[in-house]
């Protein structure tokens, strides 16, 4: 539940915003059709009068004008600047309760997971072979354990630019295929394929920060795929200066308007979101640190997503 409470409409920062600034035209308004009257009042007295009217004196009425409007410019251009950043303090506070929410979740799974094999260990004996099938369990739900944790302070290392990748030239599809079979109980339901990438293809990286970057990919493309056959095309494509790297699925896709918020921290598609929201934003940190980009596109809803990777080819 949100800790921002709504409240009357009259105490809602946009009431309160937009009544200032009426109030504040209004002012304007009255002051200057009085200060115009007084003076036009004046003028007309000294004409009577035969008083000598200064040339200047009705220059400084509209420079006084002039001046008061600027003020006011600024004045209405500093109270939008405020309620723009309150809202964007608004949206913040909601994304990291979205994070907070969702990150909680993949820590409290694994922890669950690991206490209740522990608790059924200690009530019941079993033969060897299924104890060991549950040790390899909590062996798979610590590592998650693990990841998930180290995913955030490598994040927190990468915002700092504290991370100095070690770049090697990585093998692409022996590095994919040795990682999927590393991990290979987190996506045994994905159905991976290669297209137009060969076992002689490779790419200056990180291989500790790759293995990051397919790991955050690789999750979304299941956790964000309501299919029963769930698939990933990886396909490669190499040019002169710059090679790209496709994973295309078959997920639940993504609405046009939400293609490039995606990479933003904490961003998270719909209200039941699922994640931390913090994974493709720290591709983008890793492709970044890297000389390199990543972007999105999909059809639609229900229409798959393809993550494009472009990498920055080694110069001989």
């Amino acid at each position: 539940m949100s800790l921002i409470k709504r409240g009357p409409f009259f105490i809602h920062p946009l009431f309160i915003f937009i009544s200032s600034l009426v109030a504040l035209g209004i002012s304007l308004y009255l002051y200057i059709s009085s200060y115009l009257e007084v003076n036009a009042k004046l003028t007309d007295f000294v004409n009577k009068s035969n008083i000598p009217l200064v040339q200047f004196q009705q220059t400084e009425t509209w420079v006084m004008i002039l001046i008061l409007s600027i003020l006011v410019s600024l004045i209405i251009v500093g109270f939008s600047m405020v309620f723009y950043y309150y809202q964007k303090l608004r949206q913040l506070y909601r994304m990291q309760q979205n994070f907070i929410n969702g990150f909680t979740h993949e820590l409290k799974t694994p922890v669950a997971s690991i206490a209740i094999f522990i608790d059924t260990l200690k009530r019941h004996s079993f033969e060897r072979e299924k104890q060991l099938e549950y040790l390899d369990i909590m062996r798979h739900d610590t590592e998650r354990l693990g990841d998930n944790i180290e995913q955030i302070l490598q994040l927190g290392r990468l915002e700092e630019k504290k991370v100095e990748p070690d770049l090697r030239q990585i093998n692409i599809r022996q590095t994919i295929e040795e990682f999927v079979h590393r991990n290979r109980h987190n996506f045994s339901e994905l159905d991976i394929s290669f297209v137009h990438l060969d076992n002689e293809e490779s790419i200056e990286f990180d291989s500790k920060l790759f293995d990051i970057l397919l790991m955050n990919i690789l999750t979304n493309a299941i956790r964000y795929n309501s299919k029963e056959v769930k698939t990933m095309e990886i396909i490669f494509q190499k040019g002169k200066r710059f090679s790209e790297l496709f994973f295309v699925d078959n997920g639940d896709g993504v609405e046009e308007k939400d293609l490039k918020n995606i990479f933003k921290k904490f961003y998270q598609v719909g209200k039941s979101s699922k994640g931390s929201g913090v994974g493709l934003y720290m591709a983008t940190q890793i492709m970044k640190i890297h000389g390199g980009r990543i972007s999105a596109e999909s059809e639609g809803v229900d229409q798959g997503m393809t993550l494009k990777l472009l990498f920055k080819n080694r110069v001989s």
